[in-house]
C-alpha cells in the first residue's frame, strides 16, 4: 500500500514538473513509411490560441502551455487526426485517411461524402495528373473515368481536346458538358475566330487553366448529379476544384519539367520512296495509252504506250530535275531508270521533307506556388509559365498563368473566399484539316521533290510550287505569311458565407470571367494565298463576358440520433456579351509592311450579341442512420434564347441509395466485404439551341437594290423553338471488399434526348425551305465498370490497380417523318467520311458504298450493289450477292460504326520507400475508323501526289494477286477511288500506353539541411507504345472516328523535379 501511495505521489510530481516547465517538443510522423511529416499542425485541446506546426524534420515545440493542459490535437491534410495525451518526447503516427482523400467528392453546389451519394459521379486528384505534359487538363484526363470519351486527333501544340459523357445528345447543340470551376459556371470551348481563317488552329480556352492549381476535378454524370445545373447540363459537368491555402506554416513549391518529343516518335503513313513513286506513275501513264479508245484511252500498242508514258513523265518532271528511261519496252510495270537532267549533273532526289517541316519539339512548365494558413485565415498562390513547342516548325503554344485563392473567417459568423486568376495563352498553327498546300503534314508526305531548285528548268521562274492542285514548296512559303492567337483571360470571383444559426448558412457568390482574343493572319504577295489580292492580311478582336450572380441558403439538420436532413433553396443569374470587330486589308505595298493600317483596300465588320439566364434552384437530402438516403432537386430556369410563351424550363431529379452493408442481415459478410450499396436516380437536364435569336425574324441589309440600302428577311423564326430535353435513368452498386482493399462500382444509364432541333421543310412560300423546329430524339444506353485496389501491401511496398471501361450504345430513336438526314463529318473538308441519321441506327453510322473488294481475275473493283428490294440485283453475282464495277450503279448503305463496343483505361502504380512507377493504358474495342488519307493519296490517279508504301506493296497486278487490297492501276478517270466507301473502312480497336511514370523521393535526412522539406524528380514518357488494327496511322483519331492529314500524337519524354521548402 505505500509503494502504491508513493507511485502516486512520484507520477503526480513528474506532471506537475513538466506543467510548470510550459514547453512540450515532440516528432510526427508518417505512419505507412516512417517518414517526417512537414507542416503538420499542433494544437492544444484545452487551449485553441496554443499552436504551431512542425519542421521539416518533422519536430515541434509547443511553448507557453498552461499547467492545466492533458492533450494535444494533432492533424494534416489527408491523414487521421490523433489525440494524444501530453508527454515529454512525443512520436505520433499519423494515418491517411482514406474516407477524407477517396470518398469526399465536389459536386453540384456543395460537396458530399462518396458513401452516402445517390448519383453517378467520379473524381480524379490531382496526383493522377500532375506528371503529364499536357497544355490542357482534358489530355490528362483520357482513359480515367468510364463513360467520359475524349479524343486529340491532332498532335499539335495547344490542339482541343473534345469531351463526351455519355455518347452525344444532340445533334445540332453542342455535346461538350458543362465547365465549373471552384462552384461557378465559366467560359468554355473554342474561342476567337482564327479557326474560321484557318482550320485546326481554334484556341481552346480551357487551356488557359494551369494544371498545377488543380486540386481535384469531378465528372457529373447522371441526373441526380447535374440536374442543379439545369439546362447547361444536359451532356455532363466538369467540375474542377483549384488548391486552397491549407492550415500550418507557409510552404512553397516549385515543380519544373522539360520534355522532348523527336521528329521521328510519331505515327506517320510510311511513303514509298522515289523509284516506286516513279515506277508507279509510269504505269498509270501507260494504262491511259494503252487502253482502248472505247474504254477511254489512247489504243497504243504496248511498245507505244511505254513511249508514250516515258515522254509524260519527263515533260511533267524535267522541270524538277528528273529524266526518266524505261528498262522494258513493253511492259506495263517495271522499274525506270532516274538519269540526270542534264551535262549539269542535276538530278531529281526523293527528299524527306519531314528533316525541314518537322523538329525536336521542347515541352517546357514552370510552376511556383505558396500556400498556408492558420484557423482562421488561408491562402494560395501561383505563377507559372508553360511553352509547347510543336514538331512542326509553324506551331508553338505557350501560357503565362497566375493565381490567388484567399479564406478569411471574420469572427464566428462570417467568412470570406476570393479567388483571382489572370492567364495569357498564344498559339500559332496550320490548317491540318484539309489536304492543301497550307497543309504541313500533307506537304511533308509529298517526297517526290527535292529540296530546293532556285528555278523552274522550263519557264526559268522562282520555283514556289509544283504541278499539281496540292503540290507547294512549304519550306518557301514558311516567310510569306504568319498567324497568331493570343488569349488573355482574367476570372475574379468572392463569396461570403453567413453563418446565421448551426445548421443554416447563407452563400453568396458574385464571379466575372472574361476572354479577350486577338487573331491575325497575314499573307505576302508572295503567297499562293495572297497573290491574287497582292498580299492581305486579317485583325480580329473578340470579347467573351460571363457573369453569374448566386445566393443559396443552406440547412443541415441531424436530430432523434438516426435522421439527417439537408436542404437547399436559391438563386442565380447569369448574363453572356460576346463582341466581334474584324478589320481586313488587301493590296499590301510591301511585304514588310503587315498592318491593315497600311493596305490599299480595307473592310471592316462587327457585332455584338448576349443572352441572360436566370434561375430558381432548390435540393432537399434525407439520410436515415446512414443507411437509407433520398435527394431530390429543382431547378427552373429562364432564358433570353427563347420566346417568351416557351422562355422557362423545368428540370429536377429524384435520387436513393440504400447502403446494404449497414444492415443487421449483412454482418455475416464482414470479414471480406466491407462496402455494398445500390443507388437510383432519375432526372431532367436540358439543353439550350446555339442561336441567341432562333425565335425571331432577322433582317440582313445590303446596298443591292438599285445601289441603295435595303433589307431582307434572313431568319425565319420559330416561336415554339424550347428546349432539348434529356431524361436519364441510372442504376449503380458500389462494393468493396477486405476493408476497401479492392474497390469498385457497376452502373447501367439510360438517356433519351428528347425535342431535339433539326432543320424542318417548310413551305417555300415563306421565302425559306426549311426552319429549326425540336422533333428529333436520341437515346444512349449503357454499363460502365469501374474497379480498383491495393493488390500488395506489405513492409512498405504499395502495388495498385485500377480498371474502368464502358459499353455505349447511342442510337437515333425518331426523326421528322421518319426522315434520313445526310451529312458529313464537320471537322475536316478535305472528303471526310459521309454518316447518316436514320431512325434504329447509330448516331456515328458511317454512309456510302459498300465495297466488296478486288476481283483476283481481272483487278477491278467490286461494289455491292445493296438494291433494297432484291439482294440480287446487279451487274453480276459476287459472294452470293448482287455486284458491279461501277459504283454508280451501287446505292448508299451503312457500311460501319465510329462508336466502338468498349471503351475505357487501366492503370497500375508500384511505391516502395522512396521510388515510385505509374503505368497508364487506353483502349478501344471495336468500332470502325474512316481513313480520309486512304481515300486521298492511294487513288492510282494522274496528280503528281505519292503514294503509301501500304499501297504500292498492295495493288493487284496480276491474278495471282489473290489477296490484293487496291485494284489495277488505271490511267482512266478514278472516281470510284473518291467515293466514301467502305473500302475505306478499317477496325478502330487499339491499345496505347498512354504515360509511364517513374519517380524517387530523396530522403529527408538528406535535403532538411538545406531547408527543403521534399524533392522528387521523375520521368514520365507518353504515347510510349500502341498496338492497333489500324497499322497506317495514328489510330487515336477524333469523336467521327476518322482520320484525315492531322498532325499525329508524337512521344514525348519528360523529366522533371518538384520541390517543396
Amino acid at each position: 500500500m505505500n509503494r502504491i501511495f508513493m507511485l502516486c505521489i512520484c507520477l503526480s510530481m513528474s506532471v506537475l514538473s513538466f506543467a510548470q516547465g510550459g514547453t512540450v517538443k515532440g516528432k510526427v510522423l508518417s505512419a505507412e513509411d516512417g517518414n517526417p511529416i512537414v507542416g503538420a499542425f499542433v494544437q492544444l485541446m484545452e487551449s485553441k490560441d496554443v499552436v504551431t506546426s512542425t519542421l521539416p524534420d518533422g519536430t515541434f515545440v509547443l511553448s507557453n502551455v498552461p499547467e492545466s493542459s492533458r492533450t494535444l490535437s494533432v492533424s494534416f491534410i489527408g491523414m487521421k487526426t490523433e489525440e494524444v495525451k501530453i508527454s515529454n518526447d512525443l512520436v505520433i503516427y499519423l494515418e491517411a485517411d482514406t474516407e477524407l482523400l477517396d470518398e469526399v467528392m465536389v459536386v453540384a453546389y456543395g460537396t458530399v461524402k462518396k458513401a452516402s451519394y445517390a448519383g453517378s459521379a467520379a473524381q480524379v486528384q490531382s496526383k493522377q495528373l500532375q506528371d503529364l505534359p499536357a497544355t490542357s487538363f482534358e489530355s490528362a484526363l483520357i482513359g480515367k473515368v468510364s463513360g467520359v470519351n475524349i479524343t486529340t486527333s491532332s498532335g499539335q501544340a495547344g490542339s482541343a481536346p473534345s469531351i463526351r459523357i455519355r455518347g452525344n445528345g444532340s445533334m445540332s447543340a453542342s455535346n461538350e458538358p458543362l465547365y465549373v470551376i471552384d462552384g461557378i459556371p465559366v467560359i468554355s470551348g473554342s474561342v476567337g475566330q482564327m479557326g474560321s481563317y484557318i482550320a485546326g488552329t481554334t484556341n481552346n480556352v480551357m487551356s488557359s487553366l494551369n494544371m498545377n492549381d488543380i486540386e481535384s476535378i469531378s465528372v457529373l454524370k447522371d441526373a441526380a448529379a447535374s440536374s442543379l445545373y439545369g439546362s447547361r447540363a444536359a451532356n455532363g459537368v466538369v467540375v474542377i476544384t483549384t488548391k486552397q491555402g491549407k492550415r500550418g506554416r507557409p510552404v512553397v513549391s516549385l515543380r519544373t519539367s522539360i520534355g522532348f518529343t523527336p521528329s521521328w516518335a510519331t505515327a506517320n503513313y510510311e511513303m514509298a520512296d522515289t523509284q516506286d513513286q516513279v515506277n508507279t506513275l509510269f504505269s498509270v501513264f501507260y494504262d491511259y495509252a494503252n487502253r482502248s479508245k472505247t474504254e477511254g484511252g489512247q489504243g497504243k500498242d504496248p511498245e507505244a504506250a511505254v513511249s508514250a508514258a516515258i515522254s509524260r513523265l519527263n515533260g511533267k518532271f524535267n522541270k524538277h530535275g528528273y529524266e526518266f528511261e524505261a528498262t522494258d519496252p513493253s511492259a506495263k510495270y517495271q522499274t525506270i531508270n532516274i538519269l540526270e537532267y542534264d551535262d549539269s549533273g542535276r538530278q531529281g532526289q526523293y527528299f524527306d521533307w519531314d528533316d525541314v517541316l518537322f523538329r525536336t519539339a521542347v515541352y517546357q512548365d514552370y510552376d511556383l506556388s505558396v500556400s498556408g494558413g492558420n484557423e482562421t485565415s488561408s491562402y494560395f498562390s501561383s505563377i507559372a509559365y508553360t511553352r509547347d513547342q510543336g514538331r512542326v516548325s509553324v506551331n508553338d503554344f505557350d501560357r503565362f498563368s497566375g493565381r490567388v485563392n484567399l479564406n478569411q473567417k471574420v469572427g464566428k459568423v462570417l467568412e470570406f473566399a476570393t479567388g483571382v486568376s489572370l492567364s495569357r495563352t498564344s498559339k500559332s498553327g496550320f490548317n491540318d484539316t484539309v489536304n492543301t498546300g497550307s497543309n504541313y503534314f500533307y506537304q511533308s508526305r509529298n517526297m517526290f521533290w527535292g529540296l530546293y531548285w532556285p528555278t523552274d528548268y522550263k519557264s526559268g521562274k522562282d520555283w514556289t510550287s509544283r504541278y499539281g492542285s496540292y503540290a507547294y514548296n512549304p519550306l518557301y512559303y514558311n516567310n510569306e505569311w504568319e498567324n497568331l492567337s493570343i488569349n488573355t483571360r482574367i476570372s475574379a470571383s468572392e463569396t461570403v458565407t453567413l453563418h446565421i444559426l448551426p445548421g443554416l448558412d447563407a452563400k453568396t457568390i458574385l464571379s466575372y470571367d472574361n476572354t479577350g482574343v486577338r487573331d491575325h493572319v497575314y499573307y505576302s504577295p508572295n503567297h499562293y494565298l495572297g497573290s491574287s489580292a497582292n498580299g492581305k492580311v486579317n485583325e480580329m478582336r473578340t470579347t467573351y463576358e460571363k457573369l453569374v450572380s448566386s445566393s443559396t441558403l443552406n440547412y443541415n439538420k441531424s436530430f432523434a440520433g438516426k435522421h439527417s436532413i439537408g436542404l437547399l433553396a436559391g438563386f442565380e443569374a447569369e448574363k453572356n456579351n460576346t463582341d466581334f470587330v474584324r478589320a481586313s486589308g488587301e493590296n499590301m505595298p510591301s511585304d514588310q509592311l503587315h498592318t491593315v493600317s497600311t493596305s490599299g483596300t480595307t473592310t471592316s465588320a462587327g457585332y455584338n450579341w448576349g443572352n441572360s439566364l436566370v434561375s430558381i434552384i432548390s435540393k432537399a437530402d434525407y439520410n436515415y442512420d446512414e443507411k437509407y438516403f433520398l435527394s431530390a432537386s429543382y431547378r427552373r430556369d429562364g432564358s433570353s434564347r427563347l420566346s417568351p410563351k416557351v422562355r422557362w424550363g423545368n428540370f429536377w431529379s429524384v435520387s436513393g441509395a440504400w447502403r446494404i452493408i449497414s444492415e443487421p442481415f449483412m454482418s455475416g459478410a464482414s470479414s471480406f466485404l466491407s462496402d455494398l450499396k445500390f443507388r437510383a436516380s432519375y432526372g431532367v437536364n436540358g439543353t439550350l439551341p446555339t442561336d441567341n435569336y432562333g425565335y425571331i425574324n432577322l433582317m440582313s441589309y445590303s446596298n443591292k437594290y438599285m445601289g441603295e440600302p435595303g433589307s431582307v428577311l434572313s431568319t425565319l423564326a420559330n416561336q415554339n423553338l424550347s428546349w432539348e430535353t434529356s431524361y436519364t435513368a441510372n442504376f449503380g452498386l458500389d462494393f468493396g471488399f477486405f476493408n476497401q482493399r479492392l474497390k469498385g462500382s457497376v452502373e447501367y444509364f439510360n438517356r433519351d434526348s428528347r425535342d431535339l432541333i433539326q432543320n424542318v421543310p417548310v413551305s417555300t412560300t415563306t421565302g425559306f425551305s426549311k426552319t429549326l423546329q425540336n422533333v428529333g430524339v436520341i437515346n444512349n444506353h449503357g454499363v460502365e465498370l469501374s474497379l480498383s485496389g491495393d493488390i500488395i501491401r506489405r513492409n512498405g511496398l504499395v502495388w495498385s490497380a485500377d480498371f474502368n471501361t464502358s459499353f455505349l450504345k447511342s442510337t437515333v430513336s425518331s426523326l421528322h417523318n421518319g426522315e434520313d438526314i445526310i451529312w458529313k463529318d464537320p471537322t475536316g473538308s478535305d472528303g471526310r467520311a459521309q454518316f447518316i441519321y436514320r431512325e434504329g441506327e447509330s448516331t456515328r453510322a458511317f454512309w456510302g458504298y459498300e465495297y466488296a473488294g478486288v476481283e483476283t481475275s481481272t483487278g477491278k473493283p467490286v461494289y455491292y450493289v445493296n438494291d433494297s428490294e432484291d439482294d440480287q440485283a446487279g451487274d453480276f453475282i459476287y459472294n452470293g450477292r448482287g455486284a458491279t464495277y461501277d459504283f454508280k450503279k451501287a446505292n448508299y448503305t451503312i457500311i460501319g460504326d465510329a462508336i466502338p463496343f468498349m471503351s475505357g483505361g487501366f492503370g497500375t502504380s508500384l511505391n516502395w520507400k522512396n521510388f515510385d512507377l505509374n503505368a497508364s493504358f487506353v483502349y478501344k474495342v471495336g468500332g470502325s475508323l474512316y481513313d480520309a488519307v486512304w481515300q486521298n493519296s492511294d487513288d492510282g490517279y494522274f496528280w503528281e501526289r505519292t503514294h503509301t508504301q501500304y499501297y504500292i506493296d498492295n495493288f493487284w497486278r496480276s491474278p495471282e494477286d489473290s489477296d490484293a487490297v487496291y485494284p489495277e492501276i488505271s490511267g482512266l478517270d478514278k472516281t470510284d477511288a473518291q467515293q466514301f466507301s467502305s473500302r475505306f473502312i478499317n477496325d478502330a480497336s487499339y491499345l496505347r500506353l498512354k504515360s509511364l511514370t517513374m519517380g524517387y523521393t530523396l530522403p529527408k535526412s538528406l535535403i532538411a539541411k538545406v531547408g527543403v522539406s521534399s524533392l522528387r524528380v521523375f520521368f514520365t514518357g507518353s504515347n510510349l507504345w500502341t498496338l492497333a488494327a489500324f497499322k497506317l496511322a495514328d489510330p487515336e483519331v477524333n469523336d467521327y472516328g476518322t482520320r484525315g492529314w492531322e498532325t499525329p500524337l508524337g512521344k514525348t519524354f519528360t523529366f522533371g523535379v518538384d520541390i517543396k521548402f
